[in-house]
């Protein structure tokens, strides 16, 4: 079953919470991440979901991105473990469902409303960190590096 089948099986709702939520887990924060990440570090506004794991995953410490570096280019033979986060899933399906998105093959590309909103977010003072870092990481992430940190090939 493929990607797109799986998100539209089951409806699903954003609802307003009175407790505080860490800005890591709210949804339009990571879908804006989403987003930031497909536009800055996909070829043609397309990535797959791999990549957007694993630039997901780097984003969380420093020590994440030193290590899937030092692994591309063979300083090292440890593979980094890459951890999927089922909230970037979630915020793949709700990009999905808003139109900022397609998913074709475990292919995300960003539909139009998609490409001007990382275009607004890219213009704005925001994201400043992890702008950084997809700029570090870009020239080493490949399908064919991504593919083999997952793979461990």
């Amino acid at each position: 079953m493929d990607l797109k089948q799986l998100v539209t099986q089951k409806e699903f709702y954003i609802s307003n919470r009175k407790e505080f939520i860490s800005c890591e887990l709210r949804p339009v924060w990571r879908i804006s991440l989403l987003v930031l990440i497909v536009k800055f570090v996909g070829r043609a506004n397309k990535a797959s979901r791999n990549k957007i794991h694993l630039v997901n995953w780097a984003l969380k410490k420093s020590e994440h991105v030193d290590s899937y570096i030092s692994y591309t280019q063979q300083r090292t033979n440890k593979r980094p473990f890459i951890n999927l986060d089922p909230a970037m899933d979630k915020a793949i399906d709700y990009a999905l469902y808003s139109k900022l998105v397609t998913v074709d093959n475990n292919r995300v590309t960003l539909s139009d409303a998609g490409i001007e909103l990382a275009n607004q977010l890219m213009k704005l003072e925001a994201f400043e960190v992890e702008k950084s870092v997809f700029k570090s990481m870009k020239s080493n992430l490949s399908e064919d590096k991504v593919t083999k940190a997952f793979e461990g090939k």
